[in-house]
């Protein structure tokens, strides 16, 4: 359990301090497997994964090395899992290949293969869930071009209120009240979505600024009344 802890200090540890410095600060009564699932997540951090992938994937080691039905896990476990098997899945086959050898070089081959087949298995269910999510917002067409544009003009950097017109500022306001209508775990499920293909700063700022346009558009709604 204890390596889990020291997920929590790489992943909130300034980008001034190196993962070997980390581990070998922190590694004092750690056994062998132990220090090998840390190594992973350090050397895997050259690959780009998030906070949350490492996160997910972590747990999902400790599952499996504790016998744990990763079933059980939390819904946001389940989505970093898909997340990260979606990113895997994006390598070329070289560089997927070389991921795998170094979880093997870490963890063995038998042991590998089970994490990969499980990871597999949440990702399907999660993508599933997905596929449904998708339908339950119930975004008109127009709303959802919209809701894409938004997307689009916040990884670019653009100012979303000083491009977009009434009209689509009007449709944005209207997805993202669908949205805050989800439940919790389906709000995770869509923001996760977009982390997979912008990262999680991203998808956070295309949340926060949702929210704003939706807060914004409302207060002039009332204003016009």
């Amino acid at each position: 359990m204890k390596y889990l802890y020291l997920l929590l200090i790489i992943t909130a540890t300034t980008i001034t301090v190196t993962f070997k410095e980390i581990v070998e600060a922190e590694s004092g009564g750690l056994n062998a497997k132990e220090k090998s699932l840390i190594s992973i997540l350090a050397e895997a951090r050259k690959l780009r994964w998030d906070d949350g992938e490492e996160y997910a994937i972590g747990e999902l080691m400790r599952d499996l090395d504790e016998g744990v039905d990763p079933e059980k896990e939390d819904e946001e476990m389940k989505i970093g899992v898909e997340r990260f098997t979606d990113q895997l899945q994006r390598f070329s086959d070289q560089d997927r290949e070389k991921v795998k050898e170094l979880f093997r070089e870490n963890l063995g081959q038998a042991e590998t293969k089970s994490l990969f087949q499980d990871a597999s298995k949440l990702a399907k269910e999660e993508d599933e869930k997905l596929k449904e999510l998708k339908k339950d917002v119930g975004f008109q067409e127009d709303e959802k071009k919209a809701f894409k544009e938004l997307v689009s003009d916040v990884v670019k950097g653009t100012n979303v209120e000083a491009k977009a017109g009434d009209t689509e500022l009007a449709l944005m306001a209207s997805a993202g009240k669908k949205v805050d209508k989800l439940k919790e775990e389906d709000k995770k499920r869509l923001q996760a979505m977009i982390a997979s293909h912008y990262g999680e700063d991203q998808a956070r700022r295309v949340f926060d600024m949702a929210k704003t346009i939706e807060k914004e558009e409302g207060d002039k709604n009332q204003a016009n009344q």
